[in-house]
Formats: structure tokens, C-alpha cells, sequence
């Protein structure tokens, strides 16, 4: 009788012995992330699962710690290598997860990432709130738009059309026609996902001559790079390749997904860093629309968190067309002198301005 309790109080050391052995590897098993140019602590925490507290809490810092952070800096992200350690378990993750790095799959296991890609991606669908409309944020102008884009081609029209080319506008304040089949591309992804907000990163951008790709279908109103808030980029990259005639771009190390409307699908991911040239896979260059390094050298991605305009602030009367306007040039007027009357025709009129 007396070896029972002493068994149990062996069981009980082993037990603790082990747990002691094993809370430690978790802490060690947390992963370090080098900060990119336009990389955002909300983006990061996106992108590894993880709450922006969670981040600031292990790597000691405020808030106001967090806005002197650089491109450069590292930054400690906890509990994500422990997940990859479950994914080993599941042969299905452990392919997806392959398949992100870059590593071949023969037939079966691509099958396999697939159906488990898709099966992700179902998770974070849901019935939408607004069918056909979509909340967008432009990031670079920290401005909010609700467009009425709906679901189907053609269906951009008046004022909608309007505002759907000026939120997409470049970043000089440039706007171009944008494709209706984009818009509609836009608001199948908003009704997939909830009418969750989606935050534009770049839409038009005229051709520039540094860029990697010389015919972009940016420069055209065919493209957007964005994201859905709340969910990750690999559920909306999963949702946008079951798109028909649609391009769909995934870069793992930036904080967004690109889509454009083209003649025939196409996918490929680009590995390449803010700076470095483009290190595509999956699709030929030719058929790939850009680059990590077009999109950080044209748009200020900004942060999510900055304050909201709204529509009537941010969208100006009219359709809106080349440079932003600039001040008018000339003396100013004396002070406590009215403005004579019936001289309009020598006033200087703004550069730039369109009849």
C-alpha cells in the first residue's frame, strides 16, 4: 500500500520535470521579423496571426515606442514557429506550407496544398452585409470610400465610376479610366469575405521607367494590390485564384495581394524584398504583372491606423483628371480691397487645369 503514493509522487515529479523541459522550447520557438519599407505593425500581425499587443508585449514596447520603429529594425513575433511545429503533424499543412517556401510538390501533394488552401480559405467567408458594395480605404491618402461596385461587368456607372476611379487615382493625383470587370472583381472578393473593409494599396500607376514590368496592367486601370481587413493574405490569394480571367499575385514578404482582369487566369508568387529585383515562381515573367519593388518605390503604404476621411472630403466635384491642381500664380490681393467686377477674363487660371 505504501508504493502507490509513492508512485503517484514520482508520476507527478516526472510530469513537472517535463513541463519545465517543454514551456521553455515554445518561448525559444518565437520567429524574427525584419522590418520592410511600408511594413506595418497591423500588416505583420495579419500576416503571422498574430494581435499587434501580442508584438509590442514581447518585443517590450509602447506605442509610442512602436511609431520610431524602421525599415531594418527586428522585431520578435511570439508563438508563430510553435503553430509550425502542429503543421508538421498534418501532412496537409505541411505541404501548404512547403508550397509558401517555394518548395517543389509532385502531383499528389499539390493536390493536397490545394484542397487544404481551399478549405482555408472557406473559413473566413461569410454571408455579406452589403451585397455588391465594398468599404475600401485607400491607404496612401488615408481616405474611406463606400462604392457601390456590384458583381457582375458593366455595372460601374455615374457617380460610382467616379468615385471608383478617384480612389484608385496614382499617388501625383492622376486618374485613368479604371476597368467595370476590376470593380466587379473587387466586389465579389468584399461579398466572399463579409463586406469585411478592403485597404487599397496601389491602384492606377502611370508608367515609370524604373519599373520591373514595362507594360503593368496598373498603367492601364486593370490592377489592384490590396487586403481584406482581419483576414490573411494566403484565404484572400486562395479566394482570387478560383477567379475566372484573373491574374492573382502573392508576396509573401509584403503586406498585400495583387488582382488584375485579363483574357485568361494566371498565378505566381514573388519572393523578393522592397529594393531587390523580382524573384517570381509559378509563372513566367511575362505573365506576371509586377513586383514587390514596383509597388513599395511608387505608393507611401502608410499605415491602417491612420485617421478617416470621408467620402465628401475626400472626393473632389467632377471627375478629376491629370496633376493635382496647384495654387494660382501671381500677387496676392491687398488686404480690404474688394475684388473688381466684371474683370474675370484677367484673372490667372491654375496649371493643370482641365476644361
Amino acid at each position: 500500500m505504501a508504493l502507490f503514493p509513492t508512485s503517484l509522487r514520482s508520476f507527478a515529479c516526472a510530469a513537472a520535470a517535463f513541463a519545465a523541459f517543454a514551456l521553455p522550447s515554445l518561448a525559444a520557438a518565437d520567429v524574427q521579423h525584419v522590418i520592410g519599407k511600408g511594413h506595418t505593425l497591423q500588416a505583420i500581425a495579419n500576416r503571422y496571426h498574430v494581435s499587434v499587443s501580442a508584438i509590442l508585449t514581447a518585443n517590450h514596447l509602447s506605442k509610442a515606442d512602436a511609431k520610431k520603429l524602421q525599415p531594418g529594425d527586428t522585431l520578435t513575433i511570439p508563438g508563430v514557429t510553435a503553430k509550425a511545429k502542429d503543421a508538421k503533424k498534418d501532412p496537409k499543412k505541411g505541404e501548404t506550407a512547403k508550397a509558401e517556401k517555394g518548395g517543389k510538390l509532385g502531383p499528389k501533394e499539390k493536390k493536397k496544398a490545394e484542397r487544404e488552401a481551399k478549405e482555408k480559405a472557406k473559413g473566413y467567408a461569410s454571408r455579406p452585409k452589403t451585397p455588391g458594395v465594398v468599404h475600401v480605404r485607400r491607404v496612401a491618402f488615408a481616405e474611406d470610400f463606400t462604392i457601390k461596385t456590384g458583381t457582375k461587368p458593366g455595372v460601374l456607372k455615374g457617380d460610382a465610376k467616379k468615385k471608383f476611379a478617384w480612389m484608385m487615382r496614382s499617388t501625383n493625383g492622376q486618374t485613368h479610366d479604371i476597368e467595370p470587370r476590376l470593380a466587379a472583381q473587387l466586389g465579389i472578393v468584399s461579398d466572399h469575405f463579409g463586406s469585411k473593409p478592403i485597404q487599397v494599396i496601389s491602384g492606377f500607376r502611370p508608367f515609370a521607367k524604373t519599373q520591373y514590368t514595362k507594360d503593368s496592367r496598373h498603367n492601364h486601370g486593370r490592377a489592384v494590390d490590396f487586403r481584406v481587413v482581419g483576414v490573411p493574405n494566403e484565404a484572400v490569394r486562395d479566394f482570387c485564384k478560383t477567379l475566372p480571367k484573373t491574374g492573382c499575385g502573392y508576396y509573401p514578404n509584403s503586406t498585400f495581394v495583387h488582382m488584375d482582369a485579363r483574357d485568361a487566369s494566371t498565378y505566381w508568387v514573388d519572393y523578393s524584398r522592397p529594393g531587390e529585383a523580382p524573384n517570381y515562381q509559378g509563372a513566367s515573367p511575362d505573365d506576371a504583372d509586377e513586383g514587390t519593388s514596383d509597388v513599395h518605390g511608387a505608393e507611401a503604404v502608410g499605415t491602417p491606423d491612420a485617421p478617416a476621411t470621408t467620402d465628401a472630403k475626400a472626393e473632389p466635384k467632377g471627375e478629376p483628371k491629370g496633376e493635382a491642381k496647384p495654387e494660382p500664380k501671381g500677387e496676392p490681393e491687398p488686404k480690404g480691397e474688394p475684388e473688381p467686377k466684371g474683370e474675370p477674363a484677367t484673372k490667372p487660371s491654375p496649371a493643370g487645369k482641365n476644361d
